[in-house]
Order: structure tokens, then C-alpha cells, then sequence
């Protein structure tokens, strides 16, 4: 067959760049704070007990000093998440060190001062609420946990500005060290605790999101999605043809993360569930269908490749429908972007996206159509994906 020199075989053309935005959409959580009232001090409160015992009275002059560094973070205008992650570090050791102490010498911890430690939510922070709620409790666990969890919410954090910065193996990294964080917090950490706690099931509706074994075990899920988000972007952006057929299962792999994420939150913590950022919620709903989308559209190039052109156009075809805005609140495809989501931001990439699969589709049918004649067969791609 002779070719023009205007001829443009489909299989050789590159993914846009709409695609590697897409599949590296992240959210940023808050992280939880310290009161600014809050005025505690270990020294103080275990003045009786420690003052004969030189390395007693160290620790808890390191234990103020790294939270008085903690809350300073905080404080500021904007936090600088590479140094209240080296505190919190620093202070975890020293707050457990505190605990066992009290735990296995309950006789020698007496306080001279009631410590009453105070916090609010990051993960339930809402965009229509900013005003922070606080709540108290005098259980060093109760410090303990809370800072575990601000420093997983830290690294995270730390991931986010990674990826803002195109270093997307860093920012993986840091996703998967905060998933690792929260699977301690939920699988050992906190059963510990509640098995404990004679009033952790009545005090269900009080706590904070961070203490509950249920949002702790989702968070797991959610960043260990995010941290497969950014190994399909480190894949992405190298230039040259990507290993499609493993970007298809890593984004498969994305969207049952998202939704295991979902339905834990939902079955084991529904008062918190309820608590989220409604916008965050959407923004879950949009990251689950348009990974499935992703792939559909990284097996149908991995398909097209493999010279199994029939099934990679029917591939094709079924991430544009899952592309797709939906039209009923519980029918296939993403939710609809309102004009003030923040979902607005990712409105340029999406229509590039589909205007990149509708012109792909468009040459493969012509292709297959007059050069390879294959039948086209939606329910392989589905025995492929299945």
C-alpha cells in the first residue's frame, strides 16, 4: 500500500498531556491543630514525680520544646510541611516514651497539673465551616494519636507539593509512607487503645475522624490509590511509548483502591463520612470513573499495539462512555462539574481528553475499516478487564 506523506498511523500517536494531568489528580487535606489556648506543659505537670531523675526531667523538656516547634508550625501563615514533619518525628518518640512510663509506674505518675490536650480535625475540615472545632481529652493516647496523624497528613502533604513540582516518584514515596502510617494507626495503634477504653463506642459521635480505627484503615486505601496515581505519572511522563497494558492495570488497580477507600469510610465510620467536605466526596466520585476510563484507554493502546485492533477500538469506546458526564446522580460516568467545584481546574484537561479519544477512535475505525477488518467486540475487552 502506498502511503501519503500525510499519513499518521493512529497506533504511533503519543497520549496528550490532559492524560498524565488526569491520572496524577491528588487532594490535599488540612492537617489536624493544636488550640493556640492550649498551654500545657509535661515539665509542669510532672514536676513531683521527675524532678530526681535527671532523664525524666530531659525528656519532658524535649517533649515541650518539640511541641511548642509543633504548634509554631502551625501557627504560621502557611505551613511548612518539611519542618513540622522533622518535629513531629522528633516529638512521637519522646510522647510514647512519656506514655509507657505512666503505663508500667501508674504509681509514680502523678500529675501536679491536669494535662489536657487539644486538637481539631484535618480530615474533617469543610470549606462552608472553617471556623476549627477542638476536642479536648486528658489521654496521652489520645496526644499520641493525634500526632501520628497530623505527621501522616504532613507526608502527605510533603507528596502534594512533590507532584505539584512534576517529581512524581518522590511524591509516591511520600503517599505510601502516609498510607503506611495510617495502616499502623488502624491496625495497631488505635485497637490498642479502644480495647482500653470502656467509652470509645459511646464517644463514637465526639471523636475526632483521626481516632477511629474505621477512617484510619480508609485513609490506607485512599493514599495508597494516590501513591499508584503517581507511579502511572513517573511512567507518563518519560518520553518514548509507555507500557500501556501495566498503565491499564495500575489505573483498574487505582479505582478499587478509591472505592475500597469509600466503602470502609462508609461501613466502619458513617458519623465521620458525614463530617467530609461534600467537595472531596465529588472529587472521589470523579477519580473513580475517570480511572476506570484511564483503563479502558491504556488497554485499548496496549490492544492496538498487539495488532487486536477490533478489541482496542471497542476498549476505546467504553472509556468514552466512561468519560462521560452522568446523567442520573447514580448512573455510569463522572459527576457533573458545578461552576464553583474546584473540579472547574481539571474542566480544560477533561474535553481535551475526550476530544483526544473521539479523534483516536475516529482514525483506528477508518483504519480498521480499510486495512484490517477486525470485528469489533465489547464483550472481549470486557473478559480482559473481568
Amino acid at each position: 500500500m502506498i502511503m501519503s506523506d500525510n499519513f499518521i498511523d493512529a497506533s504511533s500517536a503519543s497520549h496528550p498531556d490532559s492524560v498524565l494531568r488526569l491520572s496524577s489528580a491528588v487532594h490535599r487535606f488540612a492537617i489536624p491543630f493544636i488550640n493556640p489556648k492550649d498551654q500545657i506543659s509535661f515539665e509542669t505537670s510532672f514536676n513531683t514525680c521527675s524532678k530526681s531523675h535527671s532523664n525524666t526531667i530531659a525528656a519532658m523538656q524535649q517533649a515541650d520544646n518539640r511541641r511548642r516547634e509543633i504548634k509554631a508550625a502551625m501557627a504560621s501563615g502557611k505551613v511548612i510541611h518539611t519542618s513540622l514533619s522533622t518535629s513531629l518525628k522528633e516529638y512521637i518518640p519522646v510522647v510514647n516514651q512519656i506514655l509507657l512510663s505512666c503505663k508500667f509506674q501508674p504509681e509514680v505518675a502523678r500529675l501536679d497539673k491536669h494535662l489536657v490536650f487539644s486538637w481539631s480535625s484535618g480530615i474533617e475540615y469543610n470549606k462552608y465551616n472553617k471556623s476549627k472545632e477542638f476536642s479536648d481529652s486528658e489521654a496521652l493516647m489520645f496526644e499520641l494519636v493525634l500526632s501520628i496523624a497530623t505527621y501522616a497528613l504532613s507526608e502527605s502533604n510533603i507528596g502534594c507539593d512533590s507532584c505539584v513540582d512534576g517529581d512524581f516518584p518522590k511524591a509516591s514515596r511520600q503517599f505510601a509512607k502516609a498510607a503506611g502510617i495510617f495502616q499502623y494507626l488502624g491496625e495497631d495503634v488505635l485497637p490498642n487503645w479502644m480495647a482500653n477504653s470502656a467509652q470509645h463506642a459511646e464517644l463514637e459521635n465526639e471523636t475526632l475522624a483521626e481516632t477511629r480505627v474505621g477512617v484510619c484503615l480508609a485513609m490506607q486505601h485512599l493514599y495508597m490509590a494516590m501513591a499508584q496515581q503517581m507511579a502511572v505519572a513517573t511512567v507518563l511522563a518519560k518520553p518514548g511509548t509507555p507500557n500501556y497494558a501495566l498503565l491499564g492495570k495500575l489505573s483498574s488497580g487505582i479505582a478499587a483502591e478509591l472505592e475500597t477507600f469509600v466503602t470502609t469510610f462508609r461501613s466502619k465510620s458513617p458519623v465521620h463520612m458525614s463530617r467530609i467536605d461534600p467537595s472531596f466526596l465529588t472529587l472521589i466520585t470523579f477519580l473513580i470513573n475517570i480511572q476506570h476510563s484511564l483503563g479502558l484507554y491504556f488497554l485499548g493502546r496496549s490492544l492496538w499495539l498487539n495488532c487486536e485492533y477490533g478489541v482496542a477500538i471497542a476498549a476505546i469506546s467504553e472509556a468514552t462512555v466512561a468519560a462521560r458526564t452522568r446523567t442520573t446522580p447514580t448512573g455510569r460516568g463522572l459527576p457533573e462539574i458545578e461552576s464553583t467545584s474546584p473540579l472547574q481546574s481539571l474542566s480544560p484537561e477533561l474535553s481535551n481528553y475526550r476530544k483526544h479519544m473521539v479523534s483516536l477512535l475516529q482514525s483506528w475505525e477508518k483504519d480498521n475499516m480499510l486495512v484490517y477488518f477486525n470485528k469489533v467486540s465489547r464483550f472481549k475487552v470486557l473478559n480482559i478487564l473481568f
